[in-house]
């Protein structure tokens, strides 16, 4: 596994957060609003069917660039699923989400 597809139809919102969001700031949400949000080692882009994939790029904050090997890719994908499932502190729940 190379990347991480969301469906964002699937995304659950806790029934607290939902009721203080603002109209329009509901999910599904726009490609340009996950690529500010994702982390700068992650790359967000849109499949054909407008599912949100993000993908390790070997990027770091630092400026560096390194080169993703199978063991680094592994890695770093079990990092953007932590920081996936983690975000928001708990209150989206991504489980039924991620559809591959």
């Amino acid at each position: 596994m190379n990347s991480i597809v969301i469906d964002q139809a699937k995304i659950r919102v806790s029934d607290d957060i939902a009721a203080r969001m603002k109209p329009g700031s509901e999910f599904p949400r726009s490609l340009a609003w996950w690529q500010r949000i994702v982390p700068c080692w992650l790359t967000a882009t849109e499949d054909a069917k407008g599912h949100i994939v993000l993908t390790p790029n070997g990027y770091q904050a630092d400026g560096n660039v390194y080169e993703l090997t199978p063991a680094l890719m592994r890695r770093e994908m079990r990092h953007a699923q932590d920081w996936l499932f983690a975000w928001n502190k708990g209150h989206i729940d991504f489980t039924d989400a991620i559809a591959a």
